[in-house]
């Protein structure tokens, strides 16, 4: 009888679907705004499609009232899911095209790159950027072009500063200034950050450098910037440098001043969550106030007094720390969750918190592919329903006293750290693993540290001397809390490296935190747990659909600017390198593009790096790459050559045991069996000369039917040697024009033999040598029929199947 009573209970369960209006509205607002993003309607048709999926809810409804019946129900309730998820992408797609307009109207400005302007307007804030270079947001008022020429429409730009400026230039204040406007940036490359796309996703029009500041003054008005600047002074006046760096961050989520290496070592312990000023901090300043509800309950007036003082002590909070999206969250929840203790309202956490993503996402539909919004509420939506069946694994002698609490801590730290793993990998490639450690030493000292270094801040310009022996302890807490994330955060074993942009992780995410979460719900965990194992082999079929085609072969020219890098991998897996980029005093480009970009690709050795020529701008990333990642051999030719750059190289091959491998024209690489590579120059026995461009490695590389030439920086007299002595054997269909396009290479005679049908050049769209020279560009418009440059289009990649070559997008 048991059996068969709870057999039916298994079959009736429902999900309470109804207990979670918020989350169901939260869904289908993300649903709409991930619908705009990719798949693009006109405004035109989207409008028509929610005015009408209205009508026919208004329709449905009428006819509910009129004669009940379950389809007119259904309908109703399909009419009612796809109206919010088409109006959700309405809304989305009118804040778009608002801001596209604004940007579009600006885009005037970027018409005088590189050039001096004047601008007026406000500052609305400032920081540093990566490199601790003082960075403003502007919104201008008026842009004078030239005398008498005045322009007044209003846009956003970004600026550049010097820490020399001696002036005091900061948030609130009026800006009269000569800037120079930088060109628009762009990705150029498949790792790179899009930075561009991240100006416009902030209304930035564009982006320069102060050249002059003709006059700053007070703009007489009073807002949360300038508040908050004054709170970060109070903070630079209340504890010596070393420290207020740390409060600021810790205390108000100001973590310009920190620097990078510090701020990686945050990441790598697993406390970069604590300077994000999230529901932790919130949790620690509503603290105090919550001890005085019980004294509110007793009339309404004293409730009403109670949810005042809260919402100010938040709306304060939160303007303090800039309005991030962390602190949105957690302050709506903990006002909501307030609002219902105060009036004996029902109080469900999750569902509070679906209704702050509501809230957050009205205000600005963007959030959503903020990393900032995703792992906040993603964070505490991981904390409300994996935790309860995480404390389950406490002893219960335990799980109540101080010991408990410890560990819940430690175990807040796993699960959080667990389940954020997908977009933590995903932005960052980087995992901690000795997280729960440094927060179990950690987040203790926090209960008083926030509260107290908060308060002290406020009231140091009334009481500062007052504070000073209160100073000590807030101070001995920073060191200690600095000391624990630089300790473990620089320890080799305290995080790992893994390389994941799959999309379908988050789909293995998201269900096996319903499959734990329904782990005491015979009913519906099998279904999860179905829903996990679907999820984890469409992982594995999304990879495979990833990996390049059986039997092809892919060549990425980088953009490395006025320098040569490109990418080969094999059809058999081979990673072959041409050429290692630039090398400047400043950068280098195995640093600045090689690496990141290995790393992105998930390609931990290069089994061959060939240098086409010992100068600067070919081998300039090789002590990077010799440094950073397995490098099976180096091929080169046998051009003696005297740098300090060449011998570091060479200095650094032996080091590492990198054989180095000299070839002449005659030589074959063997390095995948699929391809025939073919060395055609230089000739062994050609007269040397100065110029070490007419001795580069020149080689045509062979996949089936398919055919690729690369010349490295060959000029007139290696290009005329090697159509003496190959002749027609130099045809090939894709052609790497020789030394950036200079006119000294891709001579006629030379083009006549390879006859290619693609060409690619690599060079800066800006360079001293005038390249790609006319003469060059107008010989390969005459001899291809497809020509690329990557200082105009950034990286650019090919494939091949062995019968066709294809150009393909990375983006």
């Amino acid at each position: 009888m048991y059996a068969l009573s709870s057999m039916q209970s298994v079959r009736s369960y429902k999900f309470p679907f109804a207990s979670y209006p918020a989350v169901r509205l939260a869904l289908l607002l993300t649903i709409g705004i991930l619908f705009t993003f990719y798949f693009s309607l006109s405004l035109q048709l989207l409008t028509l499609l929610t005015f009408t999926l209205l009508t026919f809810l208004f329709l449905s409804e009428w006819i509910n009232r009129t004669t009940y019946s379950l389809l007119s129900v259904r309908l109703s309730i399909l009419f009612y899911t796809l109206f919010l998820i088409f109006a959700s992408s309405l809304y989305y797609q009118i804040r778009e095209k608002s801001t596209q307009k604004r940007i579009e109207n600006a885009g005037v400005i970027n018409i005088f790159e590189w050039d001096e302007i004047e601008v007026r307007g406000d500052i609305i804030s400032s920081g540093k950027s990566s490199t601790g270079r003082p960075v403003y947001e502007v919104q201008i008022k008026e842009t004078i072009f030239e005398k008498d020429h005045n322009w007044y429409n209003p846009y956003k730009i970004r600026l550049y500063g010097s820490e020399d400026a001696g002036i005091d230039i900061s948030n609130g204040k009026e800006i009269h200034a000569v800037v120079r406007i930088y060109s628009f940036p762009e990705q150029r490359n498949p790792h790179e950050f899009d930075y561009g796309q991240w100006l416009h996703n902030r209304g930035i029009a564009a982006h320069g450098e102060l050249i002059e500041i003709v006059n700053v003054s007070e703009t007489g008005r009073i807002g949360w910037e300038s508040i908050r600047t004054s709170v970060q002074a109070n903070a630079d006046q209340l504890f010596d440098e070393d420290h207020s760096h740390m409060a600021k961050a810790l205390l108000l989520g100001f973590k310009d001043d920190l620097t990078p290496e510090t701020r990686q070592q945050f990441s790598r312990s697993g406390l970069s969550h604590i300077m994000a000023v999230s529901g932790l901090h919130v949790g620690f300043i509503v603290a105090p106030f919550w001890l005085l509800i019980p004294f509110m309950w007793g009339s309404a007036r004293g409730r009403y007094f109670g949810l005042i003082l809260l919402t100010l002590l938040l709306i304060g909070y939160a303007g303090l720390t800039g309005f991030s999206p962390s602190v949105l969250r957690a302050s709506l929840m903990a006002w909501f969750i307030s609002y219902g203790k105060l009036f004996h309202k029902v109080r469900n956490s999750i569902n509070l918190t679906a209704v702050a993503a509501i809230i957050v996402l009205f205000i600005n539909p963007k959030q959503l592919f903020e990393i900032g919004f995703q792992l906040s509420f993603s964070a505490v939506f991981i904390i409300l329903i994996i935790m309860k069946e995480a404390q389950e694994l406490i002893p219960i002698r335990y799980r109540y006293g101080f010991t408990g609490g410890l560990i819940s801590i430690v175990l807040v730290s796993v699960v959080v750290q667990l389940g954020l793993f997908p977009i933590l990998v995903y932005y960052f490639g980087e995992f901690s693993i000795i997280g729960p450690i440094a927060n179990a030493l950690v987040v203790p000292l926090l209960s008083f540290t926030v509260p107290v270094g908060l308060i002290f801040i406020l009231v140091s310009p009334v009481v500062p001397d007052a504070l000073q022996a209160g100073i000590i302890p807030l101070q001995f807490s920073l060191n200690w809390i600095q000391w624990v994330a630089e300790f473990l955060g620089s320890q080799s074993f305290s995080f790992i490296s893994v390389s994941e942009n799959s999309i379908s992780i988050f789909l293995i995410w998201i269900s096996a935190i319903c499959w734990i979460a329904a782990s005491r719900i015979y009913a519906i965990r099998w279904k999860f747990l179905i829903l996990l194992l679907c999820s984890v082999n469409l992982y594995f079929i999304e990879k495979w659909i990833r990996e390049p085609s059986v039997n092809s072969l892919e060549i990425t020219v980088l953009d490395v600017g006025q320098a040569d890098a490109i990418h080969i991998l094999t059809p058999n897996g081979s990673n072959i390198l041409i050429d290692a980029g630039r090398w400047s005093p400043m950068s280098n480009s195995g640093d600045q593009v090689l690496l990141p970009y290995f790393e992105y690709a998930g390609i931990n050795q290069i089994d061959a790096v060939i240098l086409s020529h010992p100068h600067a701008d070919h081998i300039g990333g090789m002590p990077a790459l010799l440094e950073g990642i397995d490098i099976g051999s180096i091929y080169q030719s046998d051009y003696d050559y005297e740098s300090v750059l060449y011998q570091t190289v060479m200095n650094l091959a032996e080091m590492n045991n990198v054989p180095v491998n000299l070839l002449s024209a005659g030589d074959l690489i063997d390095i995948d069996s699929s391809l025939r590579l073919f060395v055609i120059g230089p000739e062994p026995n050609a007269p040397r000369d100065h110029n070490p461009n007419n001795h580069s490695i020149s080689f045509k590389l062979v996949y089936d039917r398919t055919s690729f030439l690369f010349s490295g920086d060959a000029e007139v007299e290696q290009e005329r040697r090697m159509a003496e002595r190959y002749g027609d054997f130099l045809k090939s269909d894709l052609y790497k024009v020789g030394h950036h396009a200079s006119n000294t290479s891709s001579t006629e005679l030379f083009l006549r033999y390879v006859d290619p049908e693609i060409t690619v050049a690599s060079l800066a769209f800006r360079n001293v040598f005038g390249h790609p020279g006319k003469n060059a560009v107008n010989r390969l418009h005459q001899f291809s029929n497809n020509q690329f440059y990557t200082s105009l289009n950034g990286a650019i990649r090919f494939e091949s199947d062995g019968n066709v070559i294809r150009k393909v997008s990375w983006r």
